[in-house]
């Protein structure tokens, strides 16, 4: 609130708040010396102050006798007034001493697992690259992601859907191939003999890790055969392993696939046209920062769809 033209500013607001805590004390203890020792400063220096207060507000606030002091109307008045007015001054400085310590955290952002296959890194990297904000990662499945978001643990995380999250703000920001994980090389040569790929055993993850993604997987398998799975491995890693040892088949999308294949002997088989896709996602919580969501979800979608159809994944639901 400005100053009106027909007033005088206060010369000093911070002198002013000190000396209504002060004056608070005075009216609580009528008596300057237990007022002073309350405030932590010599009963001289007090008296200065209140006279001081009482030329600030042009008004006399005690009545001061030769042995006690009293309020006046216009002290008893400021003594219902300077309580609240202090009180509300508290809250503002911790609101902001709340901002401020809240604006020097990290971003606090969870990738789903392979996050740089699935170009999660390069999504937060490019936030980074346009927002002067620190930002900390960690990883995990989309179920612990959800739950972290929910618990305040986390700001943003990305998730594999659909996931069950109605209580969260979230917006797809990509989407990837899926793709068949075969055994390569010797173990290619010997299932071969023994069977066909299509009957080797279905690997998978635990379905209580994205229980969403993986009933997509299975109805995409669906299409080319049972998707009865024969087992589960703990991660992509083991699944991956247990595939180029020869032990069966998996799906998965195209960029952990192709990843994995890097150090194992696997072969990446796309599953034809239309070739079948996957979701990223990112959650948040319904009382985040919207403005803060609105650069977070851009800055994932300019890579998430970069060459493939722009902002069209970028709505939020």
């Amino acid at each position: 609130m400005g100053v009106r033209g027909d007033e005088e500013p206060l010369l000093s607001l911070s002198g002013l708040l000190r000396r209504l805590e002060y004056f608070v004390a005075v009216a609580d203890e009528l008596h300057l010396g237990r007022a002073a020792r309350r405030c932590g400063v010599s009963q001289p220096t007090l008296s200065h102050q209140m006279k001081v207060l009482e030329k600030e507000l042009g008004a006399e606030l005690l009545s001061r006798g030769s042995r006690r002091i009293a309020l006046t109307a216009s002290g008893k008045a400021l003594q219902e007034e300077a309580p609240r007015l202090l009180q509300c001054t508290y809250s503002i400085k911790e609101r902001i001493r709340q901002a401020a310590a809240e604006s020097r955290r990290p971003i606090r952002v969870v990738f789903s697992r392979s996050g740089h296959a699935l170009r999660q890194r390069e999504m937060v990297a490019e936030f980074r690259e346009r927002n002067a904000v620190p930002v900390s990662v960690e990883s995990g499945w989309s179920e612990r992601n959800v739950n972290l978001v929910r618990a305040g643990q986390a700001d943003f995380a990305f998730v594999r859907p659909p996931v069950e999250a109605d209580d969260l703000r979230m917006s797809v920001v990509g989407d990837v191939e899926l793709v068949k994980l075969l055994p390569g090389g010797g173990a290619a040569d010997r299932m071969a003999e023994e069977r066909p790929a299509e009957e080797l055993p279905l690997i998978m993850w635990p379905r209580s890790l994205a229980p969403g993604l993986y009933d997509k997987v299975l109805d995409f398998v669906r299409q080319e055969r049972s998707p009865q799975v024969a087992w589960e491995e703990p991660d992509y890693i083991n699944v991956a392993a247990a595939v180029a040892s020869g032990a069966g088949v998996s799906y998965m999308d195209r960029g952990i696939a192709e990843w994995m294949s890097l150090s194992a002997d696997l072969r990446v088989r796309p599953l034809g046209l239309p070739e079948p896709r996957t979701d990223i996602a990112v959650v948040w919580r319904y009382d985040q920062d919207p403005e803060l969501a609105s650069r977070f979800v851009a800055a994932c979608c300019r890579i998430g769809y970069a060459g493939n159809g722009a902002d069209r994944g970028c709505l939020v639901r």
